[in-house]
């Protein structure tokens, strides 16, 4: 017989009392502070949004600041986290909020829910935790853990998994003495304890009421799901400067990185192609990047447009590398420049 939905959630709170991480979000449950941290967690591993949280809520502290701020600020804030549409949709529920709710962010999941770019698991969350509410989250680790904790024998990110661990997580919640430790002390076990791989199950809390442990499946549950195949690709990338110093960049005007600034570049399948025709120069270097499945190399060229600047097109212009941090940009472009970094560029003739 399964142990009990509260003995489980007190299980559960107990250990997170004593173990949980001091992360900034959890200094006073701010219900902005939180909504920031779970969309920055979304996708991005922890120690990525850690670089980036704390100057990231400098800029913008309170959800009206977000609300009043243009695409490309808050694209520019966000630049080096990736998955781009995060922060366009963080901006619009910041409007929502302001407009609909006066900038009170609402308790409720219900509520929540109905403030773009805000999901189940997000409402969930700012729900619990900045309000203490007994709303279910189902992320990745929760799922895991749920999965092994009663021997559900289906594959990562599943339909079927996530229908079982959603039904699990609320007649868990509604036990919980405290949602808010409940529901961060399940994720932090799963980041911390119930891990993809090599589980710390001598350490785990759960390990007497945990099926997979008990039946020695830890390593096998849940299932591994088929990964998409890897593409490698190389890209070359073109550095024109100017007398001044300063670099050509084009605004991407394509589905992937959306207005976001890039260096002129060869035509590839990832990115819109060059519309300026140019001599490629000295090669200053090369580096790998990843983008979702793709694992890219980036050839970086000294070069000089064959025609003039002008006439190339609205989405071109001239950028001072030192302003770099105020426009929005893929944490590519970030390297290349790094990497350029003390080279002497032929000064464009067409600026």
């Amino acid at each position: 017989m399964p142990p009990s939905a509260s003995r489980l959630a007190a299980i559960v709170e107990s250990w997170f009392t004593k173990h949980q991480r001091p992360l900034l979000w959890r200094s006073g449950y701010d219900p902005w502070f939180v909504w920031v941290s779970e969309v920055m967690l979304q996708q991005t591993r922890m120690e990525v949004v850690l670089r980036y949280y704390a100057t990231f809520m400098r800029r913008f502290p309170a959800v009206e600041a977000l609300a009043a701020a243009s695409e490309d600020d808050v694209l520019a804030a966000w630049s080096g986290l990736g998955y781009y549409r995060r922060a366009r949709m963080l901006r619009e529920g910041a409007q929502n909020v302001v407009e609909r709710f006066g900038g009170r962010i609402p308790s409720t999941a219900e509520e929540l829910l109905t403030i773009s770019g805000i999901g189940r698991y997000t409402a969930g969350a700012i729900s619990s935790i900045a309000f203490g509410r007994h709303a279910p989250i189902v992320d990745g680790n929760v799922a895991r853990i749920i999965s092994r904790l009663r021997g559900i024998d289906e594959p990562v990110g599943s339909p079927a998994l996530m229908r079982a661990a959603w039904i699990e997580e609320e007649r868990l919640i509604a036990a919980a003495k405290s949602p808010r430790d409940f529901n961060q002390g399940l994720m932090e076990l799963g980041a911390l304890v119930c891990k993809p791989s090599n589980p710390d199950c001598p350490s785990c809390p759960l390990k007497k009421q945990c099926v997979a442990f008990a039946t020695e499946r830890t390593a096998l549950l849940p299932r591994s799901k088929e990964k998409p195949a890897t593409r490698a690709m190389i890209v070359p990338l073109y550095l024109i400067t100017d007398a001044k110093r300063r670099v050509l960049m084009r605004r991407e005007s394509g589905a992937l990185m959306r207005s976001m600034f890039h260096l002129p570049h060869g035509d590839t399948s990832l990115l819109g192609g060059v519309t300026i025709d140019v001599r490629r120069g000295e090669l200053l270097g090369t580096f790998r990047h990843t983008i979702t499945n793709r694992r890219i190399e980036f050839q970086l060229f000294a070069a000089d447009p064959t025609g003039s600047v002008r006439d190339a097109g609205d989405e071109y212009t001239w950028i001072d590398p030192r302003e770099l941090a105020r426009i929005p940009h893929p944490s590519y472009v970030a390297k290349a420049l790094a990497m350029a970094a003390g080279l002497q560029s032929k000064p464009c003739a067409g600026g």
